[in-house]
């Protein structure tokens, strides 16, 4: 298992200003997101000279892109925002091919009318989870024609908040092209944080056969759950290594949620844990 990081984490540096970074810094994956190389996020089109020359300039760097950030409210209560997400993320998944990344991440959103990361009540509604699924089978055939896979990961604010939703979601879809990114603070709400080695495990067992990603950032616990840095928190990482291990998953753990000046104390704590 290696060291990843989400390409964004880099700020106001060109893309191969970032790759250069990540070499000298010992880490050779990335979640890539296309702001990185100057493009929309999510864009409406693609521009294949430019996503080729990316391909390129990862190769020269020895920058394996690992997945593919595409995110969009999959159940967004402004039908037309959805509808032009399903769209957009259809040319995220030709992107990906074109660049020869196999994953494209989700997120599966909120019915807050505002803010696809904040909660509201109305996900928890079979219309939400009908909204989900018709969201779903639009792009997922787009990724099946493209051989992506899609990665969906637990989402505390979003329709997929638990282990178990994500699981009834994974069986509801039935597709070999829907999987798993588990992210170990993702799991816990407050209450659950003093059983956190039961909560782990659990989630490893509804989930592990399915997980194609792993990401690592770390949660502080106050009156709620606040991300931090990996290795500046709660989480039990040895624990979340050695299930990661354990369900044979062999692929990078990938850093986010941390401030650039972060990586190399989280890098470090990271490979301690690893060890």
């Amino acid at each position: 298992m290696e060291i990843g990081i989400f390409s964004r984490t880099y700020e106001r540096m060109s893309l191969e200003a970032v790759f250069r970074q990540m070499d000298r810094q010992g880490i050779r994956h990335t979640q890539f997101n296309l702001s990185s190389a100057g493009m929309a996020a999510l864009p409406d089109s693609v521009d294949e000279e430019m996503l080729l020359a990316v391909r390129e300039l990862a190769k020269e760097y020895r920058i394996t892109l690992d997945a593919l950030s595409g995110t969009f409210n999959m159940i967004d209560p402004d039908v037309d925002a959805r509808t032009r997400g399903c769209r957009q993320f259809e040319t995220q998944c030709r992107a990906a091919r074109l660049l020869g990344i196999p994953i494209v991440t989700l997120c599966t959103g909120s019915r807050h009318p505002t803010n696809k990361w904040a909660w509201h009540e109305d996900n928890l509604t079979e219309a939400a989870w009908s909204d989900l699924m018709r969201s779903t089978e639009q792009i997922l055939r787009s990724a099946q024609d493209n051989g992506i896979i899609l990665g969906v990961e637990t989402e505390a604010s979003n329709i997929i908040c638990t282990p178990e939703k994500a699981r009834r979601y994974l069986d509801d879809v039935g597709s070999p092209n829907l999987k798993i990114i588990m992210d170990g603070a993702n799991l816990f709400r407050p209450e659950q944080v003093p059983r956190m080695a039961e909560i782990l495990e659990e989630a490893f067992d509804a989930l592990g056969k399915d997980i194609v990603l792993a990401h690592a950032k770390d949660f502080s616990l106050g009156q709620d759950i606040d991300f931090v840095a990996a290795g500046e928190g709660e989480l039990d990482f040895p624990l979340y290594i050695r299930l990661l291990k354990q369900c044979g998953y062999g692929g990078p753990l990938v850093l986010h949620g941390l401030a650039q000046s972060q990586i190399e104390k989280s890098v470090a704590f990271l490979k301690r844990a690893m060890a």
